[in-house]
């Protein structure tokens, strides 16, 4: 028996180790959206509150429906149209979870920081597929590295509840 205990002691270690290191399966999203296409408009237009808002949005049908009277190209399926020109939610999976003990607001890094999207996000306008998977590994590792690079706040009570 204890020539057991040791083996099982090192693979219980890997496999937190392989649940702790490894990103999230990546997730469908309902419209396989091009970013690259739609490069040339400010990230803002489609997420609102990106700049002004804790949050950012996630576009719905009526941004959509402002710049395309019709299904833009066969990326998006004729049942995925029929609901964006009905005004029907579009059923987009969330990617990027910030864990539930941390503030966060978007407006504090766009517009306050000047930081560009494509700090946490990366290129973006680059992506032919929409986000399955978040760009940035939400860590504290992750935001301490950009608050030290950029001379941000390191105080633990200006993100942590």
């Amino acid at each position: 028996m204890r020539r057991l205990v040791p083996p099982v002691l090192v693979a219980l270690a890997v496999a937190g180790l392989w649940i702790l290191a490894l990103p999230a399966a990546p997730v469908d999203q309902p419209i396989a959206f091009n970013h690259a296409r739609h490069a040339a408009v400010a990230c803002a237009v489609c997420h609102r509150g990106a700049e002004t808002a804790a949050r950012a949005g996630i576009p719905q049908s009526n941004v959509c429906t402002r710049c395309h009277a019709t299904a833009p190209d066969r990326s998006v399926s004729a049942r995925a149209w029929s609901d964006v020109a009905a005004g029907r939610p579009i059923a987009w999976r969330q990617v990027t979870q910030v864990p539930e003990h941390v503030m966060f607001s978007h407006r504090r890094h766009t517009s306050l920081a000047q930081l560009a999207c494509a700090s946490c996000h990366g290129d973006a306008a680059a992506r032919v597929t929409p986000f399955g998977a978040p760009a940035t590994r939400i860590a504290m590792t992750t935001c301490l590295s950009c608050h030290t690079r950029e001379g941000a706040s390191e105080d633990c009570a200006a993100c942590h509840r």
